[in-house]
This record gives structure tokens, sequence and C-alpha cells, in this order.
């Protein structure tokens, strides 16, 4: 069986070699130091579960690597054997980038751990080494089960300055974890819906709030599948903006799309004077619609909301 380890880039090397080979990788021909090139802000920690698929770990380091070009980070990525093999392996990897102006360079370093469960008592061990010490670090989860990530509060997850996990594919039971420092945790399906966020409250602010809460009787919020975390946030989202004096009558649901559904992520507001609000994005389809009748006459509005791009994202989950 393939291991997440052999499907992501980087040089094989031994586990204790790691420390010392990139310390050599960063010397230039004639013995100086590029490390005005490599100069890191923080501690990327990409902690994958032994349910990634081969593709899809490809694709979360790809995003380790995009948005350390934009916040240079040392990169970690923690890969479970699914078969144990023995002891634990590591890769090393590393690229630069030229900016636009060709006078600009970016270098980044990821450092990767193959493991197998009975390494857990010394995965903290080996990723404490691997640490840049003195900067902050950030832990992002990716369908590690909660059972093992509860086993990180007291070691991993410590000293850590942000958690991460994405509840569009994680199991529901995530976001309900007794987390030790909940401040510290962050969902990036939350994340994924700022430029909605944005695109609507913009153009409902536009109406006095009490036209958009007067006689306020529902809501509802229809998700694909690969979309639930974001429906989950974005009804309470509405709930909120659409005012808290109306919520002790309010009726709200969730409701997941057939597979074969044209849309693929929609909203409803209902109100007892047979007004309402609808908006509604279809699949491939890259203008989205709004539709309502706030002032009992029906308006359409085509609304182009361009999506963030993954690293931003990530960097949304992580500072803001």
């Amino acid at each position: 069986m393939t291991e997440t380890l052999d499907v992501l880039p980087g040089i094989d090397l031994p586990v204790g070699s790691v420390s010392s080979e990139l310390s050599k990788m960063w010397e230039g021909k004639h013995g100086e130091a590029l490390s005005e090139f490599r100069a890191s802000q923080m501690n990327l920690v990409l902690h994958l579960g032994r349910g990634v698929s081969p593709e899809h770990a490809r694709e979360r380091f790809e995003v380790a690597v995009r948005f350390a070009q934009r916040y240079p980070s040392r990169i970690i990525v923690l890969c479970p054997f699914v078969e144990s093999v023995g002891r634990m392996r590591a890769k090393l990897f590393s690229q630069c980038y030229i900016g636009d102006s060709h006078r600009e360079m970016c270098c980044c370093e990821a450092l990767l751990l193959g493991y197998t469960s009975e390494d857990n008592g010394f995965l903290f061990n080996q990723v404490s080494i691997w640490l840049e010490s003195d900067l902050p670090t950030y832990h992002w989860f990716s369908q590690v089960r909660k059972e093992r990530v509860v086993k990180y509060f007291d070691n991993l997850l410590k000293r850590v300055h942000r958690i991460v996990y994405d509840s569009n594919v994680e199991p529901e039971a995530i976001r309900s974890l007794d987390w030790p420092v909940p401040s510290k945790v962050f969902d990036l399906a939350k994340a994924r819906l700022l430029p909605l966020r944005q695109a609507i409250g913009q153009y409902l602010s536009s109406y006095p709030m009490a036209i958009l809460t007067d006689q306020l009787e529902s809501i509802r919020v229809c998700y694909s599948k690969e979309r639930k975390g974001e429906a989950y946030y974005f009804i309470d989202w509405l709930k909120t903006c659409l005012g808290t004096e109306a919520e002790e009558c309010l009726g709200s649901e969730l409701s997941q799309l057939d597979a074969d559904s044209e849309s693929v992520f929609s909203f409803s507001v209902q109100y007892r004077d047979e007004r309402f609000i609808q908006w509604v994005q279809r699949k491939h389809a890259s203008i989205s619609q709004l539709r309502h009748n706030l002032t009992g006459v029906e308006t359409v509005v085509p609304m182009q909301i361009a999506p963030l791009l993954p690293e931003q994202e990530l960097a949304e989950a992580f500072y803001f």
C-alpha cells in the first residue's frame, strides 16, 4: 500500500540527519548563508490523518507551500503510516520562488515525517526538534480522528498559537470537542465564507434594520454535501445579521441538497407578510443570483462573488 509520505515531494533522509542537512542546504557556493531569502515568520504544522487520500494529501501540501510563499514559514508535515513500517522516516523539501520583479526571491522548506501509532510517544519530541523555537506555531489538522486529536492536547498542541481544521471534510464531532483553549481553534469552512458574507452583508446593509426584521418568520440554508461546514456557520451569521430581537420567534433550518441538484448553496428568508429574500449559487456558474421583494417590488440582483484561494482561506483562519 502506498503511504502518504511516499506521494509527497522531497528527498528521503534519516530522521536524525534532517536538521544538519537543512543547514547545509542553504549554504551558498562560497559559504554565504541565504537567510535573507528564507527568514521564516512562523511554523506551520500540516497534520494529515490516515484517511487522507494521496490526491488530497498532495493538494493540501501544495496549499501549505503556496501559503509559505506569502507568509514565509517552516512547514512540518506529519504523515501517519497506514501500515506499520518499523520506524520513523523523513523527507526534506525546499524550493525558491522568484517574484514578479525578478529581484524578489522567497525560499521555503518543508520537513516531512512518517510515523506509526507506536511512535506517538516520540512524535512531540521530534516535532519540537524541528520547530523554529522562537517563532509562533500554527497547527492544521486534516482528517485526524477526534480521539487522536484529544491525545495531542497536552503535548503537540500545548503551545500553539492557533489550530485549524475544515468541517467541510471533517466529521461533526471535531467541532464539538472540548478544546482546552477554544479561542485558539478556527474552522476553515468559516473562513471560506468571507466573500459571501461581505457581498450579502453589503447589499442588505442598504435597507433599514426594521425592514429586514419586521415579521421575520424563518431562515433556511440549503447546501451540497461538500459544503456542510459552511452551512452551519452561514445560518448562524444570517440570524445574527437579522437581529437578535427576532430570534425568539425565528424558525431556522439546514437542508442538504440532493446530489443531482442544480444548486450547490442557497438561502431563503421568509416573512409572514409574504416578503422574501432568496439567494442561490448554481453548479459551474460564476454569477449567483439574489432575489427579494423587501419593499414590495421583486428585484433580481446578479452577484459575482470570487471565492478565496485555499492559501487565502488558510491566512484568514490563522490571522483574522
